[in-house]
């Protein structure tokens, strides 16, 4: 089993342990097995299995009752169902015999015993079904569990036991579990000081998958969260410090999904200025801005305004996901703790500009989806937070990336096109970021965004700088021309709507920067 294999991405197999006739064995680790069978299709076999034999064979002359017959049947079923966990084809003997072992595991590794090991691992695969993760809560597991991770310095064993606590999140009696008995959370967040790495994702899942899935009207995580010892610096270590990409891409949707589940779902303003003072701490910008360059760091210098300092061409769909959540989080920040970031502008802004280097690239911007979207709302946001601070090459790449998304409205890509794109992108992206991904949307709702993106940047700007700029990129004064065309429609009302127009299409006809627009004007470069 890989350790950085997702929470809910594990194969069920565990079909050795089942008590089908029709079981398969010997599934390889990392195999898919097949689904598990209801039991009304382990009845249709059973069923087959026992009337075959007396349609090839002669039948007796004193035959019995049809009630007779009826009767040993459901005997038959009822015996085979006995010993399954609700309507799951799994065995009740095997995961109480498992857990039977591993009460009695003591300082023994996991790595002397193989078999037991595969057990465990197949214990893991099973709680993807609720019905066995609501048989262990009958089995009062979790207090086991977290009692062995306290005295264990088997890593691996950890690991295990976490990712089952995680699989066990996605029922919301789990959810019921932990919120009745807090202290059992409280003491799971407690392993955030651990230094393994695969036991920390597995930690970071359980808690993201906790919280993006609770019943807000029921359970209000914030009061049970602020009890956790150090809980902030804790997460900013990890960020700062961890090489190992998959922790700091959980740990950043770990820190994501906090501040929605207690900003958004959890509406008590009283609250979230509580929050906002134990969690916006410059340790944890640090920390975030660290992650950032770890995980996309500059490979070269720019020059000219080119992305030539960057590789873009390993960066995948599940990039773009993680770099969402980063932005999503200073987003946050910014709006409801500005103070914080007067000392982290040019921070921030290389995070922004990082992505826009990417997505200036074709292959990465289309096709264009949720993704996409809520970067280019948080990147509108940030800059509408963080005034009078310009660099030339973001706005070049906005202008070029807005240019993109206004030519694909004019001429939409083919339909083959998606497919194409992810393959370029790296790697198809998997089931988990599909159903988050929220499928293509709409070009003109990108186009839109970052056209409000653009506005909010060169608000306060001096038009000097921005003809300065427009000049070093070459943009086009067609493409200010319809961008201001368009912000005059979209944004009617706004304030410095058309003072700001007007400063754009004064900086890019000063320049004579767009030949091809207009020729002859090379010579009018100077200030007006």
């Amino acid at each position: 089993m890989d350790n950085n294999s997702d929470i809910t991405d594990k194969p069920a197999e565990v079909m050795e342990h089942k008590e089908s006739p029709n079981a398969e064995e010997n599934h390889p680790e990392g195999e898919q097995a097949k689904q598990p069978e209801s039991i009304s299709e382990g009845a249709a076999t059973t069923s087959e299995q026992t009337n075959t034999p007396q349609e090839e064979t002669e039948q007796p002359a004193s035959k019995e009752p049809e009630e007779e017959d009826e009767a040993k049947l459901q005997e038959k079923l009822q015996t085979l169902k006995g010993d399954r966990i609700g309507e799951t084809m799994y065995s009740e003997r095997f995961v109480l015999s498992t857990i039977l072992k591993l009460s009695k595991q003591g300082n023994r590794l996991l790595e002397e015993d193989e078999e037991f090991e595969q057990d465990l691992c197949n214990l893991w695969d099973m709680t993807i079904e609720p019905d066995v993760v609501r048989f262990l809560l009958e089995q009062e597991v979790i207090e086991l569990f977290l009692a062995l991770a306290a005295e264990s310095e088997d890593f691996r064993l950890i690991e295990i036991l976490f990712g089952i606590i995680g699989n066990m999140c996605c029922v919301e009696e789990m959810h019921d579990l932990f919120y009745r008995q807090s202290a059992l959370l409280v003491t799971f967040c407690d392993f955030l000081s651990i230094s393994d790495a695969p036991v920390l994702v597995q930690l970071m899942r359980t808690l993201t998958t906790l919280f993006d899935r609770s019943d807000d009207e029921r359970f209000h995580w914030f009061g049970v969260m602020k009890r956790v010892d150090n809980l902030t610096e804790k997460l900013a270590l990890i960020l700062a410090t961890s090489t190992n990409r998959a922790l700091l891409e959980h740990t950043a949707e770990t820190v994501n999904a906090m501040i929605n589940r207690f900003t958004e779902a959890e509406v008590d303003y009283a609250q979230l200025n509580e929050f906002y003072r134990l969690f916006a701490k410059s340790c944890l910008l640090e920390g975030l801005f660290e992650a950032f360059k770890q995980l996309y760091p500059l490979t070269g210098r720019e020059t000219e305004g080119t992305s030539a300092g960057f590789d873009e061409e390993t960066l995948t769909l599940k990039d773009i996901k993680t770099m969402r959540r980063f932005l999503e989080i200073h987003e946050h920040f910014i709006v409801n703790a500005n103070e914080l970031y007067e000392a982290y502008v040019s921070e921030v802004d290389q995070c922004v500009h990082r992505v826009l280097c990417s997505f200036v690239k074709e292959s990465v911007l289309f096709p264009v989806t949720k993704n996409h979207i809520c970067i280019f709302v948080s990147i509108s946001n940030i800059y509408s937070g963080i005034m009078y601070h310009f660099r030339a090459e973001s706005f070049i790449y906005m202008v070029k990336i807005y240019d993109q998304l206004a030519e694909a409205l004019k001429n939409p890509p083919p339909q083959e096109e998606p497919s194409s794109a992810a393959e370029n992108n790296g790697t198809a992206m998997d089931e988990e970021d599909a159903a988050d991904d929220g499928g293509e949307f709409d070009v003109e709702t990108a186009c839109a965004e970052v056209r409000e993106a653009i506005f909010f940047l060169v608000g306060p700007i001096d038009e000097q700088i921005i003809r300065a700029a427009i000049q070093m990129g070459q943009l086009k004064e067609s493409t200010f021309e319809q961008m201001c065309r368009e912000l005059r429609e979209t944004m009617d009302g706004e304030p410095l709507l058309y003072q700001t127009c007007a400063k754009l299409m004064n900086a890019v006809r000063s320049t004579g920067a767009d030949e091809s627009d207009i020729p002859m004007q090379q010579s009018n470069n100077e200030e007006q």
